[in-house]
């Protein structure tokens, strides 16, 4: 059981970073894709995570520190649980990549749901994604299936029903799809690049501080979202 709890905990690859209220290495996202909140979920350190309930809509953040209970594997999954000032209050669950139909695919962490409180959040997540990042109003992924690069963003409070993938795959419809992106090292930034309708949308990673998503149209810049966290897959 231990060793499977550690394969969870290391997820080397992909990185992923939380900024608010407190920039923090991350241990992964959780963007509920049936109600409107979004979980930040820290690194776990000597047994506890710092963990941000995002209000999306509002822009609430509540963060607190959670114990991880050692890992509980299943036959698929690994469960962890969760308390709070020493009482127990939810856990977390993870499905083991290699159960997938493709492994390969899981290129960024296959968390399924996190409960908190007695709330249960189901976690977004599609295959090949590369990219995860989300704000107070919306959320974005950028898929990449060989040498197609896709950017998808959704709207937080305009969530249509669940969509189950093939095998773990959980998602809504997106609010805004743009085919054709160029994934591109800048600096210390890696960059995606996406043309849609005269716009152009930049997803910019710097290899520290916060991602963001620039919009242009005619070389000027109209629109800048700083995410409150990301996770970004290794190429």
């Amino acid at each position: 059981m231990r060793r499977t709890a550690m394969i969870a905990l290391s997820l080397l690859a992909a990185t992923t970073m939380i900024a608010a209220p407190d920039p923090r290495p991350g241990w992964f996202l959780c963007d509920a894709v049936d109600q409107p909140i979004a979980a930040l979920v820290g690194r776990v350190d000597r047994g506890r995570s710092s963990i941000s309930m995002v209000s999306r809509g509002t822009g609430n953040v509540v963060t607190r520190q959670y114990g991880v209970g050692a890992g509980e594997a299943g036959m698929s999954q690994v469960h962890y649980p969760l308390t709070l000032a020493g009482r127990p209050a939810g856990d977390i669950r993870y499905v083991q990549p290699a159960v997938l139909a493709d492994p390969a695919a899981a290129r960024t962490p296959t968390f399924s749901s996190v409960t908190l409180n007695g709330r249960t959040l189901g976690c977004r997540w599609a295959a090949n994604t590369v990219f995860m990042g989300l704000d107070a109003r919306r959320s974005i992924l950028v898929t990449q299936d060989g040498g197609h690069i896709v950017y998808r963003s959704f709207d937080a409070m305009r969530r249509g029903p669940v969509v189950e993938g093939a095998g773990f795959g959980r998602s809504n419809a997106a609010t805004l799809t743009i085919v054709g992106g160029v994934r591109a090292r800048v600096g210390r930034i890696t960059r995606f690049r996406f043309l849609n309708a005269g716009y152009r949308y930049d997803v910019l990673v710097p290899d520290t501080g916060a991602a963001r998503v620039s919009v242009s149209r005619g070389g000027r810049v109209i629109q800048t979202e700083t995410l409150l966290g990301y996770t970004l897959a290794k190429p």
